[in-house]
């Protein structure tokens, strides 16, 4: 009987081993989420998770909770998700910057496609902002191209740090027109524009989402737009392929989140289904409309495929640049 016993408690033990973690993931979540934004209150990212948040916790009756952790490009939220458990409970909120990394430092504390797992795709913007202070005496996008083509120009611009998608957009702009702009590094998007407000730099690129703000505000002036053509948001501000820089088309950038790199999928569909859902809710679609910022509907394996492009991508740029490794 002793013996039977055992060899019913084993058969027991080996049937319930691989349901404990179904169950665990059919019962997720139980608790709060946590999404790390590697950038500063007020910036894109931060404004689009706490929007999305918001649903999302409507949506799966727990909390989520934004997390700003700056720094470092994103590289401090992103090693603290990547060693985060996997477990769906802490997640990264996050810009192009992750995908231009590998090609700005010599070294990271994680592997940017082996320890995160792509979950949803917010939006991807369809162009910067060019701007610079409302009482400028540079009124229009010729007239900055004029001034930042002087070998001795003294025209400057602000952005969140070295190797984000602001940035990029500067250094792709010296390469395609010519221009001598000199790259002045803030800690976030916010610092910057409060730099170009000011005039402690001349001009600043900025997302759709807070360009719109920040101009609505009379904070700043839209001087041309990053796209080939112009843009909803900016219908009256020229874009720079058609005012004297025609290669220029460099999209607004993208948000989007990842998971550590080994969350179960069961858990990372659900995250991304529900995640797209809340971007549908009509209150959450008019507000990324209203930044011409049009919600993404991507599953995990479209977002890793748009990621793998962008690393390419963004490796080109930095090459073309010549931006040297930190």
């Amino acid at each position: 009987m002793i013996q039977r016993r055992h060899c019913l408690m084993a058969l027991g033990a080996l049937g319930a081993a691989p349901v404990l973690p179904a169950l665990g993931q059919q019962g997720f979540p139980n608790r709060a989420i946590k999404m790390l934004v590697p950038f500063s209150a007020g910036g894109s990212p931060d404004l689009m998770a706490r929007v999305v948040g918001t649903q999302l916790a409507q949506q799966l009756g727990q909390g989520v909770v934004i997390d700003n952790r700056l720094g470092a490009n994103g590289i401090i939220a992103g090693e603290a998700v990547s060693r985060a458990a996997a477990d769906g409970y802490t997640l990264l909120v996050t810009t192009g910057s992750q995908a231009i990394n590998p090609s700005i430092y010599k070294s990271l504390p994680y592997d940017t496609l082996a320890d995160f797992a792509p979950v949803s795709l917010f939006t991807v913007a369809p162009a910067l902002t060019l701007v610079v202070a409302p009482d400028s005496p540079i009124k229009t996008f010729k007239e900055f191209l004029a001034a930042a083509r002087k070998p001795e120009s003294k025209v400057t611009f602000g952005s969140p740090g070295i190797g984000n998608t602001l940035h990029l957009a500067g250094e792709l702009l010296n390469v395609m027109a010519g221009t001598h702009m000199l790259h002045v590094p803030y800690k976030g998007a916010a610092p910057a524009l409060n730099a170009v407000m000011a005039k402690e730099v001349t001009a600043c690129f900025l997302s759709t989402t807070a360009a719109t703000i920040a101009v609505k505000a009379g904070q700043v002036r839209p001087v041309a737009v990053t796209s080939a053509k112009r843009i909803a948001a900016f219908p009256d501000v020229p874009a720079m392929a058609e005012s004297g820089v025609p290669e220029m088309d460099y999209n607004g950038g993208w948000v989007g989140v990842f998971a550590p790199g080994k969350t179960p999928q069961p858990i990372i569909q659900k995250l991304s289904a529900e995640i797209n859902r809340a971007m549908q809710a009509p209150d959450v679609k008019e507000k990324m409309l209203s930044w011409d910022s049009p919600p993404a509907n991507y599953s995990p394996e479209e977002f890793r495929r748009f990621f793998r492009e962008e690393m390419d991508k963004f490796a080109r740029i930095v090459k073309q640049a010549n931006i040297p490794m930190q």
